[in-house]
Formats: C-alpha cells, sequence, structure tokens
C-alpha cells in the first residue's frame, strides 16, 4: 500500500510539472474579430516634417480621412460595422465626432483639426452604446493616422485662451511643448522661476517658467551663473500647466543665446528688447483684455492702497492687499518676496495713516480664487514703486 501512494504521488507531481512548465493539449487560441483601426488622410494631404512644417490657420487644418476596421492579421475585416469617435492624440476634432463604419470601411470622413502644435495624429476609437441609454463608452480598440508636423509652439500661441472657461486657460494645457523659433527676452527674475518674453509678439506675448528654484546656468560656461534679466533664450521646453488661472511652462529646460566677449563664451544679454510696461489702468474689470497681458510687463499709475484685513492669510503668508485706482476700480499687489521694504499697513486709509498715490509696475499675474480682484501685480524690486506724493 505504501508503494502505490509513492507511485501515486509521483504521478501527481510530474503531470503539475508539465502544466506549469507551459506544456498543453489542442490548438494554440487564436485572436478573431476586430484588432484596431488604419487611419490614413485622404487625397494629397501633406503631413509635413520637422523641417517643412504645413500652415496651421486659426479655423483649424480642413481635411479628409479613411477608416479600416482591421484584424489581429493586420487585414481589413470586410464584415465589421460599428460606430467610432474621431479625436486628436492633441488638439481636437471640430468636425464630425462619431461615424458608423460599414462593411469594416468609411470614406472621406471630415476632420477638423484645431488647436495643433508642433505635431499631432488623428485618433480613431470604437465606441459602443449602453443599452437604451446615449452613453457610449470606447472598448479599447483603437487606430491612429500618420504623424503631421504643424507650426513649432511659441509663447503667444501657448497663453491663446479658452473663451468661456474660468481663468481663461490655455488651450495647450497639460502638453509639454518646446518654445524655439522666435526671439525671446528674459524680462523678470524671481525666486521659483523667470518670465520669459516673446520679442515682436503685442498680446500672450509673455509666459512664467517656473523652475522651482532660483533658475540659473551652466552650460558650457566658465562657471555657474544665476539667469540674468536680459538674457536672449534660443528655446524652452516645458510642461503647460494652470495653476488658479495662471499659465505656467513647469520643469522648463532652457537654452540661452550665447556669443565670446574677450574670448569668453557668455550669455547674450539684451535689456533693450525688454518691452515697455502696458498701462492697464482702463482695462482692470475687463478680464479677456487683462488675458492678453498675463506674465507681461504692466503698469498702473495714480493708485492707492485700499483698506484691508491685515490679520487675513493672504496678507500674512503673502503680503498681498489692494490698490485702487480713482475710478474705484481695483487689482492686488503682492511684495514680499520682491519688495519687502514697501509698508501696505501703514498706506491703509485709516485715521492717521498717510496715503499716498503711486505708479505700481511690474509683472501681471492670476489666481482665480484671489479677492477683491483675481489679477495680482508683482513688481520686480523697489524701483517699481514710483511714489508720486512722497516728501
Amino acid at each position: 500500500m505504501f508503494v502505490m501512494r509513492k507511485v501515486f504521488l509521483s504521478t501527481i507531481f510530474i503531470i503539475f510539472l508539465a502544466v506549469s512548465c507551459g506544456e498543453t493539449t489542442g490548438d494554440k487560441p487564436v485572436n478573431k474579430g476586430l484588432a484596431g483601426f488604419q487611419v490614413e488622410f485622404a487625397g494629397d494631404f501633406d503631413l509635413g516634417s520637422p523641417e517643412h512644417r504645413i500652415d496651421n490657420p486659426e479655423g483649424g487644418i480642413v481635411t479628409t480621412i479613411n477608416i479600416t476596421a482591421l484584424g489581429y492579421d493586420k487585414k481589413p475585416v470586410s464584415d465589421y460595422s460599428g460606430e467610432v469617435e474621431i479625436g486628436m492624440l492633441y488638439g481636437e476634432n471640430g468636425d464630425i465626432a462619431r461615424v458608423t463604419l460599414t462593411n469594416g470601411y468609411a470614406e472621406n470622413v471630415g476632420v477638423i483639426m484645431r488647436n495643433c502644435l508642433d505635431y499631432d495624429r488623428v485618433i480613431v476609437q470604437e465606441v459602443k452604446k449602453h443599452e437604451g441609454e446615449e452613453i457610449y463608452e470606447p472598448t479599447g480598440k483603437i487606430g491612429v493616422s500618420p504623424v503631421f508636423y504643424t507650426t513649432v509652439a511659441t509663447i503667444s500661441a501657448i497663453q491663446g485662451t479658452v473663451k468661456g472657461a474660468k481663468g481663461n486657460p490655455s488651450a495647450f494645457n497639460n502638453r509639454n511643448l518646446t518654445l524655439k523659433d522666435r526671439e525671446m527676452v528674459v524680462i523678470a527674475v524671481i525666486e521659483g522661476g523667470f518670465y520669459l518674453h516673446e520679442v515682436g509678439a503685442e498680446d500672450y506675448s509673455s509666459v512664467y517658467m517656473y523652475t522651482y528654484s532660483t533658475p540659473y546656468v551652466d552650460d558650457n560656461i566658465e562657471e555657474a551663473t544665476s539667469l540674468p534679466v536680459g538674457a536672449m533664450i534660443e528655446s524652452a521646453n516645458g510642461s503647460v500647466f494652470e495653476f488658479f488661472g495662471f499659465t505656467e511652462m513647469s520643469f522648463p529646460t532652457f537654452h540661452p543665446v550665447y556669443e565670446n566677449k574677450d574670448g569668453k563664451r557668455t550669455i547674450k544679454i539684451d535689456t533693450s528688447l525688454i518691452p515697455e510696461p502696458k498701462d492697464i489702468g482702463d482695462i482692470l474689470n475687463d478680464s479677456d483684455e487683462m488675458e492678453k497681458h498675463e506674465a507681461s510687463l504692466v503698469t498702473v499709475k495714480n493708485v492707492s492702497v485700499a483698506w484691508f484685513n491685515e490679520n487675513d492669510s493672504s496678507f500674512i503668508e503673502y503680503s498681498q492687499f489692494p490698490l485702487e485706482t480713482s475710478s474705484g476700480a481695483s487689482i492686488m499687489a503682492q511684495t514680499l518676496y520682491t519688495a519687502p521694504l514697501f509698508n501696505a499697513v501703514a498706506e491703509k486709509p485709516e485715521e492717521g495713516n498717510t496715503t499716498h498715490h503711486y505708479n505700481f509696475t511690474g509683472i501681471l499675474k492670476q489666481h482665480t480664487s484671489a479677492r477683491p480682484s483675481t489679477w495680482i501685480l508683482v513688481p520686480r524690486d523697489m524701483n517699481d514703486i514710483e511714489c508720486l506724493d512722497c516728501k
């Protein structure tokens, strides 16, 4: 009996080993049916290239595509019928959102490819409707078009906004982009980053590059140096991010323009390219117009400090306080990091205080939760605060 049990157990062990080592019986399973889609541009659509980029009109690139259902053998599935949604890898499709494939094919489907920068693709994905409901869910079966190359990213394109949305966010929010092929100059440097201006652009001309620490350069120069105001930037890369309505490029890498001076390789500096501050006194209540100057150099003239609660956290933590024009319009100011010697409490319109009038200049920021104004003026230093009636 002992010997028979031992033989039986040995047989079970051998079978276990065979199964665990992947030995199976029968035919190998084969995937059947729809695997995905082939997406092709119809006609003679020009894909462009990194060296030759296609035009990108304001209303979008208008074209058509052909969609073919493919099986796991990469051959057309001629008996397939189903619905697909058409979108973009980065941009958005402004034309037909959903089409039906019949006999595994849909021809000359219109697409309007909007908000495309640098490069993009059209994406097609199968969707199925919930029974009795107007809800469509993707099945995971997709297809992508060939890459096409459009206009490179610029500051003015990134700062262009989605109208009507709170804080007017960038149309390219959450996308990693590279700025190049434009003259760009550093207009301000702060502890956590710097402000970059696109030379020649009138509106949406500047953006905040959030480096998370004081920006410095050690790229092929004799010693590391803080990034100077007026530095010319050849290219910069970062991820577009909306921080309470304020457009930033986070974790950026950047490459200054270099020149040789006295036999040394140095960063090219041209402060003459820093634009004159824009007077925004007449547009403080027009958010769309203010948005055009976000992250730019601006000024408000003949303003005074309005009453505020000095025990409020916005003042204690960030030294934010309101400025008021003679017409009653307001904008917040923040002086903690860049102009800490300005005594806003002493300027409050209270008994015993002497209220002065100022021209305030600086960088225009936005914070959608700030009150009474969502717009914040940050002077670069004390020189940006000009008292008009101080003795």
